[in-house]
């Protein structure tokens, strides 16, 4: 498997554009070169219930992010580079791993940045017996030309859509062009992947993820109204209000509350919007992950395949 595609040599990977030659070493925006990177691989419970099944998801946390969210909480792999290099044939062997391990899908969380590498790593898997749907779990800031090499190879589309407010994006994002690029993204990945269930399971679709801020429920009122309008028949709204500021001073400040979170509901209902899946007000939900740890999520919730320090390595 070749370590370098041509993709990585004038990366057009993202909106971003940079046009960086990733494979000489110099990092895109993302802050990457031109292996893939990752921080963690597991079992995973904390997803939508159909992505779940009997052992939970398979997840793949890469490293790196197109965006440059002010209150991330993956912020350690996101921002701070934690992670190891792999090659491709190390992550498809993770793949088959998960696989192995009961997991339901294989889950890629933040993997635009490495798209060239997943696409190689996948057909190996492939090639050597992965049977699992894919899921491709993004922040929803997508290149129609991604959005079309992905629909390809993913079996469930997982994106945010985070706001259709320029400001806020610009503010919190660092990307005024979000709503635009986002919102057109989502609506290809839906006609990409009609739902289709297996079981209790969503073999292929889309999830639309959507996440309250505190002090712009009107910019979460646009969100739900465009959801109603393109994608009610064609994806299924999956509505967070996990907010937690990752630090003091992180904006925006504070929580949702319930006088907010019942005008969410308010919304819900004045829309019609009853297919999905809705958060419980939860203030003492730890949901901040720390990938420093062998497992980084609350008990129960996750189990780790494989670790960036090399804890719980996959065997042959």
């Amino acid at each position: 498997m070749k370590e370098a595609s041509a993709d990585y040599r004038n990366c057009r990977l993202c909106p971003r554009d940079c046009r960086v030659d990733r494979a000489a070493g110099r990092e895109g925006y993302c802050g990457e070169g031109a292996r893939a990177r990752l921080a963690w691989a597991g079992l995973h419970r904390g997803e939508e219930p159909p992505l779940v099944g009997e052992h939970g998801s398979g997840t793949v946390f890469f490293t790196g992010c197109t965006l440059r969210c002010s209150f991330c909480q993956n912020r350690q792999i996101s921002r701070e580079g934690m992670g190891r290099d792999v090659t491709g044939l190390e992550l498809a062997d993770i793949f088959l791993a998960l696989q192995r391990e009961g997991a339901a899908n294989v889950n890629l969380v933040t993997g635009t940045p490495f798209l060239p590498s997943i696409e190689a790593a996948l057909a190996e898997a492939r090639g050597r017996g992965l049977s699992l749907p894919v899921v491709w779990n993004s922040s929803g800031y997508e290149t129609a030309a991604a959005v079309e090499r992905l629909a390809r190879f993913v079996d469930v589309f997982l994106p945010d859509l985070k706001t259709l407010d320029a400001e806020v994006a610009r503010r919190y994002f660092r990307a005024a062009d979000y709503p635009e690029v986002a919102a057109r993204a989502v609506r290809a990945m839906a006609e990409a992947a009609p739902v289709e269930w297996d079981g209790d399971g969503l073999r292929r679709g889309m999830i639309l993820r959507h996440l309250v801020l505190p002090g712009h429920l009107e910019a979460s009122r646009a969100v739900l109204e465009f959801y109603n309008e393109h994608l009610r028949e064609k994806a299924l709204l999956s509505l967070m209000v996990q907010y937690i500021p990752p630090c003091p001073g992180a904006e925006p400040a504070g929580r949702i509350s319930e006088a907010d979170y019942g005008r969410v509901l308010d919304w819900l209902d004045e829309l019609g919007i009853e297919e999905g899946f809705l958060q419980d007000l939860d203030a003492e939900s730890p949901w901040i992950p720390d990938f420093a740890r062998a497992n980084p999520f609350p008990p129960g919730f996750g189990r780790p395949v494989w670790h960036w320090r090399g804890l719980n390595e996959p065997s042959d």
